[in-house]
């Protein structure tokens, strides 16, 4: 596949991905995709058998790309400790604030049924990253230390979370992330 058709093809998954989360899986029609992207049904079909398969492959697209995001901005140096749990959090999490419409409900089976243990495994590589960096800034490697990092990974991916579904906008969920993180890079400091 060339660039222009991996470019392509990577906007119909972007685009895919946004009516999903719009209309739900199961009011989500192949010809909706077709319409929102402007590319033809058959155009679409030549990639995917049905709407399993591109509904499978946007959400691993969304995975992917968040992971390969927090992965760039957690290896940065120039980046306080702070700053990289603040950026990867808003990046893995943030950028879904407010974007989950009422009518899509049923998105969490489908991802469920049709990616398996997918989310939960990137999920799950996404805050051991996090746990990774914490532990790396301590410049200790105690028990202690390492029990610490994994609390307050686990900490602020589960307040992340939950502020994700829970507000409205992506303003109030980073002044929410950024007094969490504070708060937890303070009890390191300690």
């Amino acid at each position: 596949m060339d660039k222009k058709e991996s470019a392509r093809l990577a906007y119909v998954l972007e685009t895919a991905l946004n009516i999903f989360v719009r209309y739900g899986y199961k009011k989500t029609s192949i010809e909706d995709i077709s319409k929102a992207s402007g590319i033809t049904r058959q155009g679409i079909y030549l990639h995917f058998k049905n709407k399993d398969e591109i509904f499978s492959a946007s959400i691993q697209k969304a995975l992917d790309d968040g992971l390969q995001s927090a992965d760039q901005i957690l290896e940065d140096d120039r980046l306080t400790l702070e700053e990289k749990l603040f950026q990867a959090l808003d990046e893995w999490f943030g950028r879904h604030v407010g974007f989950l419409h009422p009518e899509a409900s049923d998105l969490v089976v489908q991802c469920e049924r049709v990616l398996g243990d997918a989310v939960e495994n990137s999920s799950s590589s996404f805050q051991k990253k996090l746990e990774q960096v914490i532990l790396a800034s301590s410049g200790k490697n105690t028990k202690d230390v390492k029990t610490r990092a994994a609390t307050i990974a686990d900490m602020l991916c589960t307040c992340a979370l939950t502020w994700k579904h829970r507000l409205s906008s992506r303003q109030e969920f980073q002044e929410k992330l950024c007094d969490a993180i504070h708060l937890c890079c303070q009890d390191l400091r300690d």
